[in-house]
């Protein structure tokens, strides 16, 4: 073949392939395309584009390729989607086959990271057609606008965990005394009144503490008839009873003349603390007691089967029962306390005489944050208490400051572990970042409220999870919830955000009336409002109402 013959393919090569590039490039406005639905919506912090093209017959050029990339176009930027590579029926490298003579379809899924910038912006579609080494540029066309970003409207309003102080306004201290009697006894001996508990309960009495109350509870061994037993238990009841009144009153004990405060029990039978005891025992066979007591209600058949036991029987008669002979006496006082009005002082001023749990109580008397952060330090400096940091942080968080809070919490984390409290407020942290699995994973650990896990079910569009948990609410996160879930409400709160959430449920039901007082409502308590309704889609309809143009203009 001649030089000349081989140009003039190379030229009619070139020729075809510019032509059948052009013609797709002229004829490409009879391609369709379906974006649905057919305004972005953000959800679980992402766009995700559904997309459906379709070729007519005679437009895929056989050996083409077409790179098809959606960009997001908005002020400050833009962010593509991912492209698709489409290929003509003798082409190779794509994703999905377009035939020439019958056209054809492909479907595209992809998401992109939500931003704010996204709410005011347009989807264009770019496409490069290839056809060897000749390349045309398709487009752009717009083929949607704007993102609909109402589920990103979550209130940063999840239950910080810094209610950790343990502090107690009232807190019952008590001492307990045992009295043992001998089989069938009840006068307490001499060697009971001198045994160790009477001494604990003799200095517990000292004390001088107000008296919250006094109980005593008289016990029988299960040997014996049953009238018998209870007979001993009440009589136990009366000696035990007259012998604590006297020694109170002999240590003037608060209230110890006061009846009201003695609450008296004969149990008669201990069976439950002999089944206890038989259980923490070393003797043989105790699945065979243990049966019996939990199978024979007739009490005195159950005692005639134990003894039938002889062998076991003597290890009771040694080891269990003598333990069963008894009376208790609980002496219950209130721990003094400091007034509020004292701690608040004393943590300013001399915050080393406070215990960790008034320090860190302190802190909820005052509104002054440096004043709180001071003391939160003091519960460090003091007792290298991993709550000062933490609490430090959920100040911070609570101020919008998440990267200082993470270091205070990763203070906190180096004195203590990554505890319960520490991990829901990263959790926190994580989940208004947007780290929403991470966020998830923290929850877990910490096993959080159902507060907080319902409000990250929004963020992570679990809209019906969140939507049960929050039913009936009337609260802006439970009301966003139910909108969300497909069904409107009312929220309640007099809050700008309230109002604004109102209008966009209004819209959403074609009230526009409705929509014109909320949003009214909202920009009164919050001008931003105005320019944001401007551009959020979710007024699209009233974009031509006067009422609309004149509140926003």
């Amino acid at each position: 073949m001649g030089l000349s013959k081989i140009f003039y393919i190379l030229i009619l090569a070139t020729a075809m392939s510019s032509c059948g590039l052009n013609n797709m490039a002229s004829k490409y406005e009879t391609v369709s395309y379906t974006v649905t639905p057919s305004t972005l919506q953000t959800h679980a912090g992402n766009v995700t584009l559904t997309l459906d093209a379709t070729f007519a017959e005679n437009y895929f050029a056989k050996k083409a390729t077409v790179d098809f990339t959606p960009v997001l176009v908005y002020a400050n930027g833009e962010t593509a989607f991912k492209t698709i590579t489409i290929q003509g029926e003798e082409a190779t490298g794509g994703e999905a086959t377009i035939f020439k003579a019958t056209g054809g379809n492909f479907n595209y899924q992809d998401a992109i990271k939500y931003n704010a910038d996204m709410m005011n912006s347009t989807l264009e579609l770019r496409a490069t057609a290839k056809l060897k080494d000749k390349e045309k540029v398709l487009g752009p066309i717009n083929i949607a606008n704007g993102v609909i970003a109402t589920s990103t409207r979550v209130l940063d309003n999840e239950e910080l965990a810094n209610d950790n102080h343990g502090y107690e306004h009232e807190t019952i201290l008590e001492e307990t005394a045992t009295i043992y009697f001998l089989v069938n006894q009840a006068n307490i001996r001499t060697t009971e009144k001198s045994d160790g508990d009477i001494k604990k309960l003799t200095a517990f009495a000292k004390n001088g503490y107000k008296t919250h109350s006094i109980e005593i509870k008289s016990f029988a061994s299960p040997e014996g008839s049953v009238n018998m037993n209870d007979n001993v238990s009440d009589n136990r009841m009366k000696s035990t009873l007259s012998y604590t009144k006297r020694l109170l009153r002999t240590l003037k004990l608060d209230g110890a003349r006061n009846t009201e405060l003695y609450t008296e029990t004969s149990i008669g039978e201990d069976w439950a603390g002999f089944e206890s005891l038989v259980q923490a025992s070393d003797i043989k066979d105790k699945r065979r007691i243990n049966k019996i007591v939990n199978s024979v209600e007739d009490l005195e058949l159950r005692e005639r089967q134990i003894r039938d036991l002889a062998e076991i029987y003597d290890a009771l008669e040694g080891d269990v029962l003598p333990q069963l002979r008894k009376a208790i006496i609980v002496i219950r006082s209130f721990e003094p306390k400091r007034t509020d009005e004292e701690i608040a002082t004393l943590s300013t001023t001399t915050p080393e005489v406070l215990d960790v749990k008034e320090l860190l109580f302190s802190a909820t008397l005052t509104d002054d944050e440096t004043v709180k952060e001071g003391i939160y330090n003091k519960a460090v400096e003091l007792h290298n208490d991993w709550r000062g940091y933490n609490n430090i942080a959920c100040i911070q968080i609570a101020n919008g400051d998440l990267n200082t809070a993470m270091v205070y919490l990763n203070k906190a984390v180096s004195i203590s572990s990554e505890n319960s409290d520490i991990c829901t407020n990263k959790g926190i942290i994580a989940a208004r970042i947007g780290e929403l699995a991470n966020a998830q994973v923290l929850f877990d650990k910490a096993n959080t409220s159902e507060f907080n896990q319902a409000t990250l079910d929004i963020r992570q569009g679990e809209y019906k999870k969140a939507a049960r948990f929050f039913k009936n609410g009337k609260s802006h996160n439970a009301v966003l919830a139910q909108v969300l879930n497909g069904k409107n409400s009312t929220c309640k709160e007099a809050t700008a955000a309230c109002h604004y959430l109102n209008a966009i449920t209004a819209a959403r039901s074609g009230e526009n009336d409705a929509v014109i007082s909320n949003l009214t409502n909202a920009i009164t308590a919050n001008a931003n409002y105005k320019a944001e309704a401007t551009i959020d889609l979710e007024f699209v309809n009233l974009r031509t109402n006067e009422a609309f143009i004149a509140l926003t203009k």
